[in-house]
């Protein structure tokens, strides 16, 4: 099969079989699955799908569930003008929406290095990452014992049953956590500086960045015209005033200059 053959098989099993276990922890029910973007972020990674859930959220269940640990909750306010496009144009409920990047790898194609960048780009973008093998590969990484090698979910291909079935499974999800800021380290790295600094403000600013950043790489992918808040434009604004002047060239010259009577004697004595 080409790679479109196998993206279609692949989405008619999901079709035909609902209560697959795909999906990590949510794919316990039945649900609904629709293909969003074919070729996104510059045709980085093949499509994104979109998993509808069939069982309702309650409120008093979000109130009680910890938001920072739940990525899918959390997109609703990151990602808020793309899922209420899809949920507007799919009748779906948006609290039921998870988004999944995935890639595609027919036996007609290679797995060289540009895989592992794929799964990279994934991740930044959406915190997770699935790749769907063909028959060959998917026999092959069994047999060489490197399907946990890449932080992705591995769906493969058996031709013999003529079914698709998690070769391996990622279940972490990186969302912003990937380059999130630990509070406290935050607190040592500046009292090690010693400077005076409100720190609680400048860690909810921090956060405030990534969300505003995690929008625009949305808006990338998706060309949807999802827009900022009234007051993250407010922030930007704030933000673009600061003149932070940091030399790059010259602090590597510097830096070079302080270690550059390092012998490689020194290291082996």
């Amino acid at each position: 099969m080409n790679e479109i053959q196998l993206k279609d098989r692949f989405l008619d099993f999901l079709n035909l079989n609902p209560r697959n276990d795909f999906f990590g922890n949510t794919s316990n029910q039945n649900e609904k699955y629709i293909e969003i973007k074919n070729e996104a972020l510059n045709r980085k990674f093949d499509f994104i799908l979109a998993a509808c859930k069939t069982k309702s959220i309650k409120k008093k269940d979000i109130r009680n569930r910890k938001i920072e640990m739940d990525d899918d909750l959390k997109n609703i306010f990151v990602r808020s003008t793309l899922l209420k496009t899809i949920s507007e144009s799919y009748k779906m409920n948006i609290e039921k929406i998870t988004l999944s990047p995935i890639e595609i790898k027919s036996d007609k194609d290679k797995l060289d290095e540009r895989l592992a960048n794929q799964v990279i780009e994934a991740i930044l973008s959406f915190g997770r990452s699935i790749v769907i093998l063909d028959n060959k590969h998917s026999l092959k990484i069994i047999k060489n014992g490197l399907s946990r090698i890449l932080p992705s979910t591995l769906i493969g291909y058996f031709s013999e049953t003529d079914k698709f079935a998690v070769i391996n499974r990622h279940d972490r999800v990186y969302s912003d956590s990937l380059l999130n800021v630990n509070k406290m380290q935050l607190i040592r790295t500046l009292e090690k500086a010693d400077c005076q600094i409100n720190v609680t403000k400048l860690y909810n600013n921090l956060r405030r960045v990534q969300t505003i950043h995690q929008k625009l790489i949305y808006n990338q992918i998706f060309k949807n015209g999802q827009y900022l808040l009234e007051d993250e434009v407010i922030f930007m604004k704030e933000l673009s005033s600061l003149n932070l002047k940091i030399n790059v060239k010259k602090e590597i010259i510097k830096t070079i200059q302080v270690h550059k009577n390092y012998k490689i004697t020194d290291f082996t004595e």
